[in-house]
């Protein structure tokens, strides 16, 4: 080993621990596939909240043990072609940001297909000629519409962890298809000694906030439901009762002076429809067949027809007996 190549390594080491006690945060992330020139464009973006390095994972562990931190949970993760990343962001937050800073590139042969990747149905655009024997010979069904060739169905072309074929490859390039998302993918990070592996961080932030707005609306509503009471529900608690407590007066009609006015509204209320009710209760009441009205005088009768009656009935018994003698 040249004295040269001793002093970088050594000022490599000697930067990379400074870097390590400055920040609380150490992230691993995979350079696999990554282009140079998206890093430059991450490093400015970072500026000033995280610092991006590239180095060797012998350089980084040495690093990484005269620092500070405890990192004997995170050295197993530093391993093939890795950067650095020093920060004060949140791991969680720093994989959504770095997720969010991704670009698509060709699918070059010999690529291990991250997730299937599936060329649409539809026009391409492309006129008969080399490109449908390429397209052929990366087994989609095509057809001529018009001038231009059709793929007739879709078709996943390569599936997740399958090697990425010249054929493939080719087809995709043809129709301007950019299937590979690459980033900076964070495979493990340290935060105070704990340790977050890549697939743990991986988390949709806005969801996982939805999520906990919607526990914390839950929890409220069983609270309330339950009359537990916290700092939250005091003031619903509160004015549930009281108006529980006003339903329960006004329905027994005690006069208090939270019910008094909705009590003498009600029974004005229920005047109003009762005097309304009166006068065509007393001029639609029917007359009972066989009663006279009440407007109607009553005929009474005279001292004589008494007299007359019995002088009827005299001349009926006699001319009775008159009948019974000429027998």
């Amino acid at each position: 080993m040249t004295s040269h190549t001793k002093k970088w390594k050594n000022a490599q080491v000697q930067e990379l621990q400074q870097l390590a006690d400055q920040y609380s945060i150490i992230s691993i992330a995979s350079l696999q596939n990554f282009p140079g020139a998206l890093a430059k464009e991450l490093r400015k973006k970072l500026q000033g909240q995280a610092v991006i390095k590239v180095t060797k994972t012998r350089i980084l562990k040495k690093a990484l043990e005269n620092s500070k931190h405890d990192v004997s949970s995170l050295n197993e993760h530093i391993v093939g072609s890795i950067a650095v990343i020093f920060s004060e962001i949140n791991p969680f937050e720093l994989y959504s940001l770095l997720k969010k800073n991704s670009v698509s590139m060709s699918a070059k042969a010999g690529l291990i297909a991250p997730n299937d990747i599936l060329i649409p149905a539809g026009d391409t655009g492309l006129p008969p000629g080399p490109a449908l024997s390429d397209l052929k010979a990366a087994g989609l069904k095509t057809i001529m519409q018009g001038p231009t060739i059709s793929i007739a169905e879709d078709k996943i072309v390569a599936k997740k962890g399958e090697v990425i074929t010249p054929e493939v490859s080719g087809a995709l390039s043809k129709l301007g298809i950019k299937p590979i998302k690459v980033r900076l993918s964070i495979t493990s990070a340290l935060e105070n000694g704990q340790l977050f592996l890549g697939n743990v961080l991986n988390i949709d932030i806005d969801t996982v906030r939805q999520n906990f707005a919607e526990a914390a609306r839950n929890a409220f509503n069983i609270a309330i439901e339950a009359v537990y009471f916290t700092t939250e529900t005091i003031p619903v608690l509160i004015t549930k009762g009281y108006k529980n407590a006003k339903a329960v007066a006004l329905e027994a009609s005690i006069l208090n002076s939270a019910t008094i006015g909705d009590v003498l509204t009600k029974a004005n209320a229920q005047a109003s429809v009762l005097k309304a009710k009166i006068p065509n209760a007393i001029s639609e009441e029917p007359t009972v067949k066989g009663e006279k009205s009440a407007e109607e005088p009553v005929k009474e009768k005279s001292a004589e027809e008494p007299v007359k009656e019995e002088k009827i009935a005299e001349k009926k018994e006699e001319a009775k007996l008159a009948e019974e003698k000429k027998e």
